[in-house]
């Protein structure tokens, strides 16, 4: 998840053609020979999609310090400054101290769960990370989801998106939620730690962490991304406020996200080479992590990676496990005209 320019949009787009290019045209249109339909076609397609953002600022909120697991935001902030814009990234320590950036304007935009999104009155406008990275492993004993009735599955929290893959698991293997007792555990570093100790016989824990368990004789029963492809770690959020005054700014930061979404399924080096700049650490990890995400396919190049059948479903989940504090309709807190913007800007089927 990431904050401020990762957990808000009015500009005009301009045509900039240059003096050697309108020097080129004006010979062509005195010239008995006219340009090829294909050619001036491409020429007009690259200028018209790709954002003009100069003179524009974009602060992006995360919620963590710079990790390896947001490349993302280091190639959105590469793109979206090739467009023109000064875009600075604000690290916070935790996405409560991101939201809180961004409602007091200290950062645009950021990157949240339904639910944070929600409670805050933020407004989602895009994808963050479409799906979920999360594995659910058993102790060593727990040889499917369903051998957990009768024991301890350990969380971070109850209200958030762990206790909505929970709920979706359960809900997938026919298994009542009162029949596993959950506890508090921690965070995902901390429930590995907790596993590892024996005191929780069950938990989710990111891609990554995976193999550290499952060296050790404990199970990989489930992943999130195949049990619930529509359940979004996070969208992009912003203030309805900012995303009113800046649509230009905000369709840009989704056409950024959709061509970091491309480095991400298309070029492992280049994903991996922006990992380390923005979270340091050492290659090797660094593509170790690519492989675990990759096989979630958490970034999917598709205008599907944000929708609001999907954004409904998981407001209904929501509320469901008390996530949120109320239940508000679909516009209040989800728009997808930068997303149907940017998707037309990028040439996606919808």
């Amino acid at each position: 998840m990431f904050g401020t320019t990762s957990q808000h949009p009015g500009v005009t787009r301009l045509l900039v053609i240059s003096s050697a290019v309108a020097a080129g045209l004006l010979l062509t249109s005195c010239s008995s020979t006219a340009p090829t339909a294909s050619s001036s076609s491409a020429a007009t397609a690259a200028s018209s999609t790709t954002p003009d953002l100069k003179g524009k600022t974009i602060r992006i909120a995360v919620g963590a310090a710079p990790d390896v697991s947001d490349a993302k935001i280091a190639l959105m902030k590469d793109t979206l400054t090739g467009w023109g814009a000064d875009v600075s990234i604000v690290n916070q320590s935790g996405d409560p101290a991101a939201i809180r950036a961004i409602l007091s304007n200290n950062a645009d935009i950021g990157a949240n769960a339904v639910s944070s999104a929600i409670n805050s009155g933020l407004l989602a406008f895009g994808p963050a990370q479409p799906r979920l990275d999360y594995h659910f492993i058993g102790a060593p004993n727990v040889k499917k989801v369903s051998d957990m009735v009768g024991k301890t599955y350990g969380t971070s929290n109850q209200h958030g998106v762990e206790a909505l893959a929970f709920a979706s698991l359960m809900k997938a293997k026919g298994i009542p939620q009162d029949k596993v007792t959950t506890t508090i555990a921690g965070s995902a570093g901390v429930r590995v730690a907790a596993m590892l100790a024996g005191h929780i016989q069950g938990t989710f824990v990111h891609a990554q962490d995976v193999k550290a368990l499952t060296d050790q004789g404990f199970n990989d029963l489930a992943t999130m991304s195949e049990i619930s492809p529509d359940l979004a770690d996070s969208f992009l959020v912003t203030t309805k406020q900012w995303y009113q005054q800046n649509p230009a700014v905000a369709k840009a930061v989704d056409q950024a996200w959709i061509e970091a979404a491309k480095v991400f399924n298309d070029d492992e080096a280049k994903w991996t080479q922006a990992a380390i700049a923005y979270g340091g650490g050492k290659e090797e990890d660094a593509k170790a992590l690519y492989d675990a995400m990759k096989a979630s396919d958490t970034f999917p190049v598709a205008a599907s990676a944000f929708s609001a059948k999907s954004a409904q479903g998981q407001e209904d989940q929501a509320s469901a496990v008390r996530a949120i504090t109320s239940s508000p309709a679909l516009k209040d807190w989800f728009s997808e005209t930068a997303w149907d913007a940017a998707v037309k800007a990028e040439g996606l089927n919808k």
